[in-house]
């Protein structure tokens, strides 16, 4: 008897872990505040965050405590950090200034004149990428104040928010429509997602891009393939905080990822609070309720891989799920998923530790039915 207790005990245990590291929504910073708008992290993991409807940048610590960085703004935008520590603000976009806050605070102004700037992404040390919202353009600027014209039209309508991905090409989001672009080293630009309705910001961590969804409410992730799904928000507005899919925002607009991609901050424009979803690379992740009609194992991106790669998969009845990877000779090296899952959608990561270099295949199982994909691992 004691030791089916315990067994019970352990069992519990191992529950309430599974369960506490599901992906989590809740409030750091509860409005109203001195934000409204893009977030940006300097590299001792400090938010910073601007006050469009204001003049401010406002400095959070990972604890929630808050302090004005700098002033003097006028319609502080999307920010960015340079090598040096130094950060740098649309300012008064209507007459295209962009100023340089040092560490200390002070604030300088470094070009004047450029059309609307909306949002920085530093390219290298000495030059940076510059959204333009109204003239559906990117610049290319330089810290001794010159800039031109880097890309026009290709279907930029409002871009605001950009990013690297993982392979180093260029993200650009759409504020007005939604639309997601990636632009090659050739300068061509592929549509990535269209996200319904209106996107604030987006940012990129371990190969997806997150996306606000400002009109709808919810947090996207998009694969480097495109595949979209909804990683928080119910779609009703409010500040709701708790599981991922039920929480609530209200109109969230920045959106900053640490170094690991394990916690993703958020900016909600109308509470001018700053959410946070945490756990959001720890085991399997949920990524959709609508209970579909078949079992489906999706091909993992990005395929071939080295070491790590990711599994989509979706579940049409709760029960005991399997997601397992055989060598070529059919033997069993590693178990991904082993657990009871209800109907929907999810994500799992896979990283191919000890493993040489072939083709190998991965298995999905639920009940009486299977998948199997062919993968490749290239070290």
């Amino acid at each position: 008897m004691k030791k089916i207790n315990l067994f019970i005990m352990i069992a519990v245990v191992l529950s309430l872990a599974a369960v506490s590291k599901s992906q989590t929504v809740s409030t750091l910073v509860q409005g109203p505040s001195t934000f409204d708008d893009c977030l940006t992290l300097d590299q001792a993991g400090n938010i910073y965050a601007s006050r469009y409807v204001g003049s401010t940048i406002t400095r959070i610590t990972p604890s929630g405590n808050t302090s004005i960085f700098a002033s003097g703004f006028f319609q502080p935008n999307g920010t960015a950090f340079d090598s040096q520590g130094n950060l740098y603000v649309p300012s008064n976009i209507s007459l295209g200034w962009i100023a340089k806050v040092s560490p200390q605070g002070t604030v300088d102004t470094i070009l004047t004149g450029m059309s609307f700037p909306t949002a920085i992404l530093f390219e290298n040390d000495t030059t940076m990428l510059v959204s333009s919202y109204q003239t559906n353009r990117i610049y290319r600027a330089y810290l001794n104040g010159s800039f031109s014209i880097l890309y026009s039209g290709n279907g930029m309508n409002g871009p605001v928010g950009m990013a690297y991905d993982v392979n180093g090409m260029l993200i650009i989001a759409n504020y007005t429509d939604g639309k997601i672009f990636r632009v090659n080293g050739s300068g061509a630009f592929s549509l990535v997602a269209d996200i319904a309705g209106i996107v604030g910001f987006i940012a990129t961590a371990n190969q997806y891009i997150y996306a606000t969804g400002f009109s709808t409410n919810k947090i996207y992730r998009i694969s480097m393939n495109g595949e979209t799904s909804i990683l928080a928000g119910s779609g009703g507005a409010g500040q709701t905080n708790g599981p991922a899919l039920t929480a609530t925002f209200n109109a969230p607009n920045g959106i900053a990822a640490t170094s690991t991609g394990d916690t993703i901050y958020i900016s909600d424009f109308n509470s001018r609070s700053l959410r946070m979803i945490t756990n959001v690379t720890v085991g399997i992740q949920q990524t959709g309720t609508t209970v579909p009609e078949s079992l489906e194992l999706k091909q993992n991106f990005p395929n071939p891989f080295n070491p790590t790669t990711t599994f989509q998969f979706s579940v049409p009845v709760r029960g005991m799920v399997r997601l397992k990877v055989f060598n070529s000779a059919g033997r069993e090296v590693q178990s991904i998923v082993n657990e009871e899952l209800s109907a929907g959608s999810y994500s799992v990561s896979f990283k191919a530790l000890g493993l040489s270099s072939g083709t190998y295949f991965a298995v999905l199982t639920n009940g009486g039915m299977k998948q199997t994909r062919k993968i490749m691992l290239i070290k």
